[in-house]
């Protein structure tokens, strides 16, 4: 199949979202029950110039959470990045999912400690204090290379591991910052992000990153560009997420609303 007809075929598949009418913001199929294939658009398409979704009416200790991703359309310019991204009760968060960042195709999943967001949080590190709540892991893993395809469908999953001890040591926060001694014994949990293709051809992507925190409180989903990337018809179809929140049993269950901001 030629680009142009991947993008023909792209563009059809994205009328065809349209035409069922589901880029609302409460999603029901018969009976009130979301299903598999209830979606909605973050892009121009979507006739709102929001780029986040928020979920509200969910638990607030939640262990897992998922959903599709398929890119159609990004722009070999500056940062393309879609991504959930999860809250912690003590104030840090994380997000995750593929990346179209200087023409490198790749995955990202690491966090932060909250002074404020945006910027605020990136400018404010501080290691030493950061490190007692959250540890990402090395650049390698964190940012991997990971050649995802615009029109094809993703599924992200974040979800939470078994509870680690770090002994006392040196230890960096996030990327190649500072060497940071810490003499006290740590106890932490994991959080995995994997990526992988919805039709299962293709490489599975998994990242880890700590954090002290043993559930998520919310969670967004979003895109987001930068460096030139923005203002270009960026635009994904996401599905409803499906969460599980601590001590459930089962498959998950399904958000049923969700708010742009």
């Amino acid at each position: 199949m030629t680009p142009k007809e991947k993008t023909m075929k792209c563009h059809h598949s994205f009328k065809s979202l349209l035409t069922l009418g589901i880029l609302v913001g409460v999603i029901q199929a018969a009976h009130g029950a979301p299903t598999e294939s209830s979606t909605f658009v973050i892009g121009p398409e979507s006739g709102d110039p929001h780029s986040h979704a928020a979920f509200p009416q969910l638990p607030n200790e939640i262990i897992k959470v998922t959903s599709h991703v398929r890119v159609t359309n990004a722009v070999n310019q500056g940062l393309n990045f879609f991504a959930i991204q999860v809250n912690f009760p003590n104030q840090t968060w994380a997000h995750g999912g593929p990346q179209l960042v200087g023409g490198k195709y790749q995955m990202n999943w690491g966090g932060l400690v909250s002074r404020g967001g945006r910027a605020t949080d990136y400018r404010e590190e501080n290691p030493a204090s950061d490190l007692l709540l959250m540890q990402n892991a090395k650049d390698s893993e964190r940012s991997a290379p990971y050649a995802w395809v615009v029109g094809k469908e993703y599924v992200l999953t974040i979800e939470r591991g078994k509870q680690v001890t770090f002994p006392p040591g040196q230890y960096v926060f996030i990327g190649s910052g500072p060497v940071v001694s810490l003499p006290n014994v740590r106890t932490m949990w994991e959080w995995k992000f994997t990526l992988k293709a919805a039709d299962g051809h293709g490489p599975v992507q998994v990242s880890t990153l700590y954090d002290a925190a043993d559930r998520i409180s919310s969670f967004y989903i979003w895109n987001e560009c930068g460096y030139g990337s923005c203002n270009k018809g960026q635009s994904a179809i996401w599905s409803m997420p499906v969460y599980t929140a601590l001590g459930a049993s089962g498959q998950g269950e399904h958000a049923q609303v969700f708010r742009r901001f």
